[in-house]
């Protein structure tokens, strides 16, 4: 029998040789073939005025009382963030950029090397898994924008799901976290913890607290493992349809802003998620949602597009879900209370994300960020 020997050591040498390389390559592709989506359309440039020569604010709360997700001054609150971190007094959106790559960069390398210190037999798609993360965050979120500002909720939860020892304790110290994130980053996150606590009840009815092995249960096994799982997306289609009905009577003006997410006529995306029903009927929503879930993480018709840039996105969606399926199949709250509180958090920021992304370039932002949470579930 062959003994497998730890590759924590050499996966770390790896990473610092390969980082340097991976973020000068992400930021040449930024600032060339994507300049004009990435950089020239970039909310940064009026950051850069409002940075230098505003009086910092402080960080606004978002109000409980007000249900539109507008209520939320995130750019407001980013921009106080930009403020405090600014040591070098920068000027430049070219400067700013710079900064807060090697600021985050160094903040990804103590993740990373958390990761290959919980994993030390992490193999060659876990490492490639990694670089595509780390290419995807240089070109898409490192720069001055909302998304570093909002990254640092994530390694907030990520701190709440890894530092407590039971399931418990995580699960508590998440629910913490996320009432942080809900005041003084994105309402929308209260979504998440509703969904989180949801998948908590659901998944532990329909498949048990523990995993079964879908060797041991055959085709048979794994047809009603698909078929539950599908179940289960069909369930939350149906609460989405309650609550846009919901929010169709009660707060017209949430629903306005939902229904705009999901098409974009007026200023419409190159990787725009096309609605296949274009109506503001709150079952028609509800199909839609339902449909794309799956759209977000399996982004197959992104290949119809010819675009080259897209393979990152299909390449890095199909890595996630194989680690998804992993997780899920070993999920357990007393053995391994991390990765199942991490994997209930992600599913539950996919199925937000569903009723709210307009466009996988919009995804893949926002999902990057997420980067600090899916390091714990892989």
């Amino acid at each position: 029998m062959i003994q497998r020997r730890p590759t924590t050591s050499r996966n770390i040498r790896n990473y610092l040789a390969w980082i340097v390389p991976i973020i000068i390559a992400s930021k040449i592709a930024r600032w060339t073939i994507m300049k004009p989506q990435l950089v020239d359309m970039s909310i940064g440039w009026g950051f850069v005025p409002k940075i230098r020569d505003g009086a910092f604010a402080g960080f606004g709360a978002a109000e409980f009382g007000v249900a539109s997700n507008a209520a939320t001054s995130v750019s407001d609150n980013a921009v106080s963030f930009f403020q405090l971190i600014d040591i070098g007094g920068f000027t430049s959106y070219q400067t700013w950029e710079a900064y807060i790559t090697l600021l985050f960069n160094v903040f990804v390398f103590f993740a990373v090397k958390g990761f290959y210190k919980r994993n030390p037999y992490a193999g060659a798609k876990e490492n490639f898994f990694i670089y595509l993360n780390v290419a995807i965050l240089n070109i898409f979120c490192f720069n001055l924008a909302k998304e570093p500002y909002q990254m640092i909720f994530f390694f907030l939860m990520a701190a709440a799901i890894s530092v407590p020892k039971t399931y418990m304790a995580k699960t508590v110290a998440l629910g913490v976290a996320l009432v942080v994130t809900i005041l003084y980053s994105r309402k929308y996150f209260g979504l998440v913890l509703m969904y989180f606590v949801i998948l908590n009840f659901l998944i532990d009815k329909l498949f048990g607290e523990k995993h079964a092995s879908l060797r041991k249960a055959g085709r048979k096994g794994k047809w009603k493992t698909a078929a539950k799982l599908a179940l289960m997306a069909a369930l939350f289609g149906g609460f989405h349809y309650l609550f846009m009905g919901y929010l169709q009577g009660a707060n017209e003006d949430t629903y306005e802003e939902m229904v705009a997410a999901n098409s974009r006529d007026w200023t419409p995306a190159a990787s725009e998620i096309t609605p296949l029903f274009p109506n503001s009927n709150p079952a028609l929503l509800a199909v839609d949602y339902f449909i794309k879930i799956f759209r977000l993480m399996f982004p197959i018709e992104l290949l119809f597009k010819l675009k080259f840039t897209y393979l990152f996105l299909i390449v890095y969606q199909w890595l996630l879900a194989m680690f998804l399926m992993r997780t899920f199949r070993l999920r357990d709250k007393k053995r391994n209370p991390t990765r199942t509180v991490a994997m209930y958090l992600y599913i539950a920021f996919l199925l937000c994300s569903a009723a709210f992304e307009p466009d996988f370039g919009s995804w893949i932002r926002h999902q990057g960020v997420a980067f600090p949470i899916i390091l714990l579930l892989i």
